[in-house]
């Protein structure tokens, strides 16, 4: 600092025009007698388009600065995407490092909260859902964010109660219940209960079905398949819950392991976890029989996919299915999970 405190005051403007706005804020920073010669400067400095790129930097963590960039003289508008030209807006920086004050700040400066970002189109209710953000999920929502968008690269994979529901987001599902989310809207792997029974996540199966999901729908197993023969395209959710081998696991298997067999899947004895699951839905009106058919139809290509001979592997999914009926008449296990 001995250097520039023997440069002339005078000169200080002079050579600021060749530094960078970041060395110039760093000098700007260093002493109070480089601060008052260069703020004004620096100040000058902050453009639309640079005030833009700063509010990006200081979204994740410094709300002094995203406060003072969003006040006259600067008044920086918190902006869109398609403003600027970014991936992302301040506000997805502040929902996805989990910034409620910088977020706060950004909506009541009129941040747009359903902005999509990238490839995937996440909008800032998706980022705090990821990341199981129920404050700033909230927030936004206060903020009138749309609560069924959806976002994939088909825009269609999935909205934020799919990913609470496929996460086992207990209290973020909740929330979004709460604030009017759609029970039975429709993503890649069906309705919320779909993302749920294909995860496992009992405590979530509960609270949808608790809310009037319908246990009797329809979903889609594996949409990047075409659906024909042997794939079955869809099944109901006791077929799902059952966590049967898809007759594309040979597909997989061939291309990994060349020439080796495949080895024998057994789905018994059923784990409490998957009982539970297939009890809870058979009570709640998915169809058995529906599911013996989606099987049926695909016999061949399952029992080979299971390594089993057709007989064999179908007397195991009947066994699988008994065994959770009779738990069905157990009012101690039905009480449990």
């Amino acid at each position: 600092m001995d250097y520039f405190e023997d440069i002339p005051p005078e000169l200080l403007p002079s050579i600021s025009q060749y530094l960078s706005i970041d060395t110039l804020n760093a000098l700007v920073l260093t002493c109070r007698r480089l601060h008052t010669i260069l703020q004004p400067e620096l100040e000058a400095r902050i453009t639309p388009e640079n005030g833009w790129r700063i509010l990006l930097w200081a979204a994740a963590a410094k709300p002094h600065v995203v406060a003072k960039l969003l006040s006259p003289p600067h008044s920086i508008s918190p902006g869109t995407i398609r403003e600027y030209g970014f991936n992302d807006t301040p506000l997805h920086i502040a929902a996805e490092t989990g910034s409620i004050e910088c977020a706060e700040l950004l909506l009541r400066a009129g941040a747009y909260p359903s902005d999509n970002c990238g490839q995937e189109g996440f909008s800032p209710l998706h980022l705090a859902t990821i990341n199981n953000d129920v404050e700033m999920a909230e927030l936004l929502l206060d903020y009138r964010a749309i609560i069924d968008d959806t976002f994939g690269g088909d825009g269609f994979s999935e909205n934020a109660l799919h990913r609470a529901c496929a996460s086992g987001h207990l209290a973020l599902a909740t929330l979004l219940l709460d604030r009017g989310a759609n029970l039975e809207y429709h993503g890649h792997y069906g309705t919320p209960l779909g993302f749920a029974v294909r995860n496992g996540r009992a405590d979530i199966v509960d609270l949808l079905l608790a809310r009037g999901a319908d246990a009797s729908v329809t979903v889609s197993l594996y949409p990047l398949l075409d659906g024909s023969p042997p794939y079955p395209r869809d099944a109901n959710l006791l077929y799902v819950a059952m966590d049967l081998r898809h007759p594309s696991y040979m597909l997989r298997h061939q291309r990994v392991n060349p020439g080796k067999p495949v080895p024998k899947w057994d789905g018994l004895p059923l784990s409490q976890g998957k009982k539970y699951m297939l009890t809870t839905l058979m009570a709640q009106g998915a169809s058995k029989d529906a599911t013996m058919a989606t099987i049926s139809n695909h016999l061949r290509a399952m029992a080979e996919a299971a390594g089993r001979p057709e007989k064999e592997f179908l007397d195991i999914v009947k066994r699988m299915l008994k065994e959770a009926e009779n738990a069905m008449t157990d009012p101690s296990f039905m009480g449990s999970k």
